[in-house]
């Protein structure tokens, strides 16, 4: 099975993420988008995504996995933007560092698609697109918690794009 990602926030950690499923052989395509115009230039134009949408709800459509790398505090509010142009069989994760109170602000509550926290504990020392770096998550731990229990084959695609970021999963 192939899949097309939407990542949505393009600093470090959101490109950094780009640079790694870019190699992914399940990968059929990355739509990024960000709020800062130049950033998404600058990621279109580098490689590090294949389109740039022009709204967080043009990013997820059609895409099968939806990573959130915004501050902690926007989480919520692009989940409820997206929420109604997920696929019924997208999966969304978040790379915020904050679960519980993520998980108290999503507005609806996930009900369909899989939501999960995606925290790898890596970064870096500057921010932004710029500082992109491919292996920035590799022999990194990545902390994943489910907002509901795992269904058949959910946890091995997980394992399946830990494997690709070189990062050891922790559910």
């Amino acid at each position: 099975m192939t899949y097309s990602i939407a990542i949505i926030g393009l600093g470090l950690m959101g490109s950094s993420l780009a640079c790694d499923l870019s190699q992914w052989t399940k990968k059929i395509s990355i739509t990024g988008y960000d709020i800062d115009e130049e950033t998404n230039r600058f990621c279109f134009q580098k490689g590090i995504v294949d389109r740039i949408a022009e709204s967080p709800q043009l990013a997820v459509k059609g895409s099968d996995l939806v990573f959130i790398a915004t501050p902690v505090r926007v989480i919520p509010k692009i989940y409820s933007d997206i929420h109604s142009y997920l696929l019924p069989q997208a999966m969304v994760f978040d790379l915020g560092s904050t679960r519980q109170w993520v998980f108290n602000h999503l507005i609806p509550a996930p009900d369909k698609n899989l939501y999960c926290g995606f925290h790898p504990m890596g970064g870096g020392a500057d921010g932004g697109a710029r500082f992109a770096q491919q292996r920035l998550f590799k022999g990194r731990p990545l902390l994943v918690t489910p907002y509901r229990p795992f269904k058949d084959g959910e946890k091995d695609l997980i394992e399946e794009i830990a494997k690709c970021l070189e990062s050891q999963v922790f559910f």
